[in-house]
Formats: C-alpha cells, structure tokens, sequence
C-alpha cells in the first residue's frame, strides 16, 4: 500500500472509533442546550467518509470542526450541571444578548457556512465530468479561486475564535465543567486548528489554473506529499477531535460522580 492509503486506512479507523464516544456527546450535551457537539458530530462523520471524496470531504469537514470550536467559545445562556437552565455564565454572551463580542463571534458563523459552501463548490467544479472524464478548465479555474476563498474564510473565523478565547480565558473558573475543560485545552487546540486552516490555505494556494500552472503539488490530500499532510492535517484534526471528545467524556464522569468545579 501508498503511504496515502495507509494514512487513509488510519484516519478512517480513527474516526469510526470514535464516533460512539462522539455521538454519546452529541445526545448527552444536546439536552443541555449545548450545540456545539452537533457540528463535532457532523466533522466526526464527515471525516469517516475521507474514502468517498477526499477532496471535496476534506473542506467539508473544516467547516463543521470550525462551527464547533466556534461555538464551544460563544457559549449562549447557561445550564447547570443537572441541564436546568441558569443564568448566563460567559462574559460574552449574557443572558440580555447585548454583549458586542458575543455579536462579533455570532456574525462569524455565516462567514464559517460561506466559506463552507464556497469548498464544496469549489471542489465540484474541480472534478472531472462524470460521463466523459474530461476537465472543463472554466470550470475547474473558478472552483480553484472559490477554494482560495474558502481557505481565506475560514482563517478570518480563525483570528475570531481566537478573540473569543482571550475574552473568555480569565473567566473560566466559572463555566461549567466541561465548558471549563475545553477552554482549558484550547491553549494547545487553538495551534492545531491554525496549523490545519493554514494546510487548506496552501493547498487552495498551490491550485494550477489555465493562466498559472507549475505551481507545487506537495499540499495536495491527494497527490501531495504524505508527511506534510500527516503533520498539518491528520495530527491536527486527530488530536483536536480527541480533545473535545474527551473533556465531553471527563465531564460527564466527573458530574456523576458528583463533584463540581
């Protein structure tokens, strides 16, 4: 087998595996008003499907992974432990709904579904026709710039995520607990997610089109070279997934063995 079948075979086995603790998460958490977990959800079930269309799949599932982490720091009125409704506990989405950076990071969401669109588009149109095999180079040369749109968008979402996470950092002793464990983690979170957009961005970057091409194929998924993408897009999107997946875990553990932060 190619280094990149072998890197799919393990993405694959991962994401599968983790797929139950992901979707207890999603169930556990979703009754506690948190939706974040439904977009980790759909990133963990994007990504088990790399096999079908990598190309395509893999821009779709940044967006659902960037929507999470989004959402994971714009937290929205509080519950308490037990899923009863509580005051609001983040500092930048009070129960009123007047926080300005509360709005900030909610106007980022239509910019992190835009740039997912503009990708799934954009690797359509890359594709070969269905029936004949053939390019169509307009074609291909507008999905080539839709994709750099892509990857621009969602780095812009990055640097608000990031603005969220400052805002949010000192007050994390008074969020719940597992709100509290993924804040703590995004120290560590927030490089691998910089480290993914930014191999999107290259590979979006690197796009032969009709007026420019000999340009490097080292960051393509597909063609590309195996070691970049098992640093900036495999270990990444592993550990991140784990990460989340695994404070949802923690939490609950540590709410039934009733202990409280």
């Amino acid at each position: 087998m190619q280094p990149h079948e072998i890197l799919a075979c393990i993405e694959l086995a991962l994401y599968v595996g983790i797929l139950g603790p992901a979707t207890f998460c999603t169930v556990y958490y979703l009754f506690k008003r948190q939706t974040a977990w439904l977009y980790l959800q759909a990133f963990t079930t994007a990504s088990s499907g790399v096999q079908i269309a990598a190309q395509i799949l893999y821009q779709i599932a940044l967006g659902p992974l960037m929507s999470a982490t989004l959402s994971f720091i714009n937290i929205s009125p509080s519950t308490t432990e037990d899923g009863k409704a509580g005051p609001a506990y983040s500092p930048l989405a009070p129960s009123n709904g007047s926080s300005i950076s509360s709005l900030i990071l909610r106007l980022v969401h239509p910019v992190i579904i835009v740039g997912l669109v503009m990708g799934i588009i954009g690797g359509i149109d890359r594709m070969p026709d269905s029936s004949t095999g053939a390019i169509n180079p307009d074609k291909y040369d507008r999905g080539a710039t839709l994709s750099k749109v892509s990857a621009a968008m969602f780095l812009i979402a990055f640097a608000a995520i990031v603005f969220g996470v400052m805002r949010l950092w000192k007050h994390r002793k008074s969020l719940t607990t597992v709100s509290y464990y993924i804040i703590t983690g995004m120290p560590i979170i927030l490089p691998l997610l910089f480290l993914r957009i930014l191999y999107s961005l290259l590979n979006a970057a690197n796009l032969d089109t009709s007026g420019r091409t000999g340009h490097t194929t080292r960051f393509n998924i597909m063609t590309g070279s195996w070691a970049i993408y098992f640093i900036m897009g495999f270990i990444p999107q592993a550990i991140m997934i784990t990460i989340y997946v695994g404070c949802g875990v923690l939490a609950y553990m540590k709410i039934r063995r009733g202990r409280r932060m």
